[in-house]
Parts: structure tokens; C-alpha cells; sequence
């Protein structure tokens, strides 16, 4: 997976794994779709007591952006949905990886 960071490859493994490719969302007001998901797949991990919390939502939202802007991900509405290539970089990451990435992301609380 060349050309793409480990957070970028664990986003594209969650939307992969735990919603199949395509996520559904609700943005509040004006807010910016990238930071909005970043903030609602945060909090899967991080409180938003977590004083990291900020940290890890910034990174999640760069990394968003960075996915749609490499054609890996499509935004669009209130959804959004790994391209083809998204949807194989994804699975190219074995589930027990992610799983195992997941585990210990959460034990950083």
C-alpha cells in the first residue's frame, strides 16, 4: 500500500470491516463532512472527555481528506463509500490486522 499512511489504511479498513464499504452520516450545520466523520469514528475510539481526543479527530479528518483527494474514497451527501481501489486496498488488510490495530487503539484511552 504504498502512498498511503497508516491512518489512512486504518480508516480504510473500518468503513471496509465494520460498515462494508459505504457509511452513512449526518453532518450538524455547516460543518465540513471530513471533520464531522473524523469526529464520529473518534469517538468509536477515544472519549471526548480524552483530552487526545481533538488530536486523534484532526488526524482522522487529514486523513479523510487525503483518501478522497488519492480517488479512495467518495464523499458525496451524507454518505461515504470506498471507490474500487479503496475497496481493495481495504481488503487487502487482513481482518485479524485490523482487529489487532483496533484492540490496542482502544486501549490507549
Amino acid at each position: 500500500m504504498s502512498g498511503v499512511s497508516g491512518v489512512e489504511r486504518f480508516l480504510l479498513a473500518y468503513i471496509y470491516y465494520e460498515y462494508g464499504g459505504k457509511l452513512y452520516f449526518q453532518a450538524v450545520g455547516g460543518e465540513a463532512a471530513e471533520s464531522f466523520l473524523a469526529e464520529f469514528i473518534a469517538e468509536d475510539f477515544v472519549p471526548r472527555s480524552n483530552p487526545n481526543f481533538s488530536k486523534v479527530s484532526e488526524g482522522f479528518a487529514g486523513a479523510l481528506r487525503s483518501l478522497r483527494e488519492k480517488g479512495l474514497v467518495v464523499m458525496r451527501g451524507f454518505e461515504v463509500t470506498l471507490t474500487e481501489e479503496g475497496r481493495r486496498l481495504a481488503s487487502s488488510v487482513p481482518r485479524e490486522e485490523y482487529s489487532e490495530v483496533k484492540k490496542k487503539f482502544r486501549q490507549t484511552k
